[in-house]
């Protein structure tokens, strides 16, 4: 889930501002790659014995000193994750370390471990946003995708905690072959729980499947994954705003505006106004890609981004992605293509099946539109006139002389 999924529109305009300038606004720090779940899909877990093999955890004093740093060179936006950002030591006091400095914090969860004692203490510190993942709505889906029995009822009660606490929660969810059949009931979530719900229906391909064929991956194939998406934005939209957007994406496609095919920069707030870092202390522009990278322990913060800044900049997607008339139906980025294809200039086959999908979805839906459409504006001509007619012989006019 984004950090700023949601932003304000003066947090856009203060983002906007920064990537305009380089400024290091929005940031996110993976304290640890340790989880109480083991979920099929994750690209990010290690166990203990594997973050052992790879280096220590960094202190809360540590992490501290970095955020000095980071409150010097302008950041304002800081979202904690993990793995499991709450089986981290001495937690509660990063987190109100960070928020004196006047971070404005948001954290990822996956809601399990939020007990009424840690719901009492985002009462009384209250953060941005807490974004929980709901990977299901069943005990079953937890056990065989997450490997995490009970983890369910435990997810329902953390996002309960949190609202009589007065806690903004969002929830997401991530879209794969064990939960597809889930997504209705997960966005159902939505309003029993009175929490927005957004869906991803497009999962990177996990390190330990990377080589494997889709058919073969926990993610859905691209042309699932595209009718979920569709699906989950005509339950998110709604019908006053789903067909409008459905016009508008269908009329972007068809008359796009010409471009020469050149190579392009990234074009998201990563390495621009926006950085990660890892447990380890590696700066990264995005939570995805591993380099380029630099320990903000060994170089200071304030030079590690004057790194990433130039390292990113040098970053060039394929000529063919920058022109294409689906551009705007497509996921591609310099992270997923590096994971899909090896390169950052590659060409992601899956990413061109799921834009090629979710517009012949929506093209789908919108002659459904067009039908309905149709059929209400009949229905309002057949009433007008009935009410005519019924004036009409209200008025003691013979109607058959018409």
């Amino acid at each position: 889930m984004e950090p700023l999924e949601g932003a304000t529109t003066v947090e856009r305009m203060l983002l906007a501002q920064a990537k305009s300038m380089r400024t290091p606004a929005n940031g996110s720090i993976e304290l640890l790659p340790l989880c109480n779940m083991n979920c099929d899909m994750c690209y990010v877990r290690l166990s203990r014995e594997e973050m052992e093999r790879q280096g220590r955890l960094r202190t809360a004093d540590e992490w501290l000193e970095i955020g000095r740093q980071m409150k010097d060179a302008g950041v304002l936006f800081l979202l904690l994750t993990g793995g499991e950002p709450f089986l981290f030591p001495e937690f509660r006091r990063l987190y109100l370390g960070l928020r004196e400095m006047g971070m404005i914090l948001t954290i990822n969860t996956n809601g399990t471990l939020i007990d009424e004692d840690l719901a009492e203490f985002f009462g009384k510190h209250k953060p941005r946003r807490i974004n929980i993942t709901l990977y299901g709505t069943d005990e079953e889906t937890y056990a065989d995708l997450c490997h995490y029995p009970g983890g369910y009822e435990k997810t329902l009660r953390g996002i309960r905690l949190l609202r009589e606490h007065g806690v903004d929660v969002r929830v997401g969810g991530s879209i794969v072959r064990a939960n597809k059949d889930d997504l209705g009931k997960l966005l159902d979530i939505e309003e029993e729980y009175g929490v927005p719900v957004r869906v991803d229906t497009y999962m990177m391909p996990a390190v330990r499947e990377r080589e494997l064929p889709y058919n073969m991956q926990s993610r859905l194939e691209p042309e699932e994954a595209a009718r979920a998406r569709v699906y989950a934005w005509k339950r998110e939209m709604g019908p006053e705003l789903f067909p409008q957007y459905v016009r508008q994406l269908i009329e972007r496609a068809d008359h796009p505006e010409p471009k020469e095919e050149k190579p392009g920069h990234m074009a998201c707030m990563a390495g621009q106004c926006s950085f990660t870092i890892n447990w380890q202390g590696e700066m990264r522009p995005c939570v995805i890609l591993s380099s380029p990278a630099v320990s903000v322990f060994d170089a200071g913060f304030g030079a590690a981004w004057r790194h990433i800044v130039e390292e990113t900049g040098k970053i060039l997607l394929n000529a063919k992605c920058s022109a294409c008339h689906l551009r705007h139906l497509c996921r591609t980025c310099a992270a997923s293509a590096l994971y899909e294809t090896g390169s950052y200039d590659g060409v992601p086959d899956y990413m061109c099946r799921y834009a090629e999908e979710s517009l012949r979805m929506l093209k789908e839906e919108w002659k459904q539109i067009e039908v309905h459409t149709q059929g209400k504006i009949q229905e309002s001509i057949q009433d007008t006139m009935q009410e005519n007619i019924q004036g009409k012989v209200r008025d003691g006019q013979d109607i058959s002389d018409r």
